[in-house]
């Protein structure tokens, strides 16, 4: 009989945790009441880029990069990212992705005109462009994550863990919203802002913040030919998907839990989006506000992920504080999380993703 695992949480961290997993070879279940990249990652803007600032970061994409080829076929497009600013605003990812041994080009004005001739780069701003970043729509990967799992035979239950039982040092039994009870042998938590309301039902509690963050789709009228581009100094960040852009200025509140209904963003912050929009690409037409995207974002106070194994309780992994960044950081992620659950050494260091360094208390309750 093969090894069972139980993934609580059905984002990006959880579903590749669990083909993963269940490509090893064991049983694989995942709960989460809004089904496979139904959460947060279903209200993500889309982007997938290397152009991050820390070489840890870098190799986290490319790992990401790597799992979601497996999985997104329709949608995900590989566009290519275009980082643009000073070249000190520039300079952390460059260093970055010079440690991570990545390709990239270095573009300035006239080179930018003559590639994309509808984009705006100012005189005294350079542009780094690296060819392996994707542009994808989530709610497409949603449907081809649940496909890969159902092909795989993972059994997904569209519930809510309400508790975890504990006995001796492992996590024994789950119970849903429904009632029922699950017994379990390994746990990988990646339940995203709600990770915290299980651990506290064990005594423990992270240091972590929810947020909602807010995108906006924009109707240009035509395709643009663009690659995903961030903007350096307008501080907004922008994805091609047929006519639209999708994207904004990093516009997020704090909350007090997560929330998965929609909410309207304030009117300022689309006007301001549309504005930063309108000043780097060109268009015949003026862009039409189509509709606007919100989630929860769980960060840490080092802004870093976590992931790690509970002490006293050697069953179960937990992994979370993806800022945003699920989509970039969650494949990938989720792979070491299995590793780590069934003994296996990650392929990347993920000593300073420790558990330990965010937990405030360590009795169960």
């Amino acid at each position: 009989m093969s090894e069972k695992i139980t993934v609580i949480g059905g984002g990006a961290v959880g579903c590749f945790a669990a083909i993963t997993a269940v490509l090893e070879g064991l049983d694989v279940i995942v709960i989460d009441p809004r089904g496979p990249m139904g959460g947060a990652a279903s209200r993500s803007a889309g982007i997938v880029t290397v152009q991050l600032d820390e070489r840890t970061d870098v190799l986290l994409v490319l790992g990401s990069l790597r799992l979601l080829g497996e999985v997104a076929s329709t949608s995900a497009v590989r566009t290519g990212f275009l980082q643009i600013g000073r070249m000190e605003d520039l300079s952390e990812s460059v260093e970055a992705m010079n440690q991570a041994d990545v390709r990239y080009e270095l573009f300035y004005k006239d080179d930018v005109r003559y590639r994309w001739p509808n984009l705006h780069v100012d005189e005294e701003e350079v542009s780094i462009y690296t060819d392996l970043d994707l542009a994808v729509e989530p709610t497409i990967l949603a449907s081809e994550a649940s496909e890969k799992l159902s092909e795989l035979g993972v059994r997904v239950i569209r519930d809510e863990v309400v508790s975890m039982r504990t006995s001796q040092d492992v996590v024994s039994e789950l119970t849903l919203s429904s009632g029922e009870r699950m017994k379990v042998e390994r746990v990988i938590l990646a339940a995203g802002a709600h990770n915290n309301v299980l651990l506290g039902q064990l005594g423990l509690q992270l240091r972590v913040q929810v947020i909602t963050c807010y995108a906006y789709k924009f109707d240009l009228g035509s395709p643009t030919n663009l690659p995903c581009f961030s903007d350096e100094r307008l501080h907004s960040y922008w994805r091609p998907w047929n006519t639209m852009m999708v994207g904004g200025g990093y516009d997020a509140e704090w909350a007090v839990r997560p929330c998965y209904e929609h909410r309207e963003p304030p009117r300022a912050y689309v006007e301001r989006s549309l504005r930063m929009l309108r000043y780097r690409v060109r268009t015949n037409v003026t862009p039409k506000a189509l509709s606007s995207l919100s989630g929860p974002c769980e960060i840490t106070e080092d802004l870093e992920p976590y992931l790690g194994t509970v002490e006293g309780l050697s069953n179960l992994v937990v992994a979370g504080g993806l800022r945003g960044y699920g989509l970039m950081r969650g494949p990938k992620l989720g792979e070491m999380a299995y590793c780590i659950a069934v003994g296996k050494r990650p392929s990347l260091d993920v000593e300073r993703y420790g558990l330990q360094r965010l937990l405030t208390s360590h009795g169960r309750g």
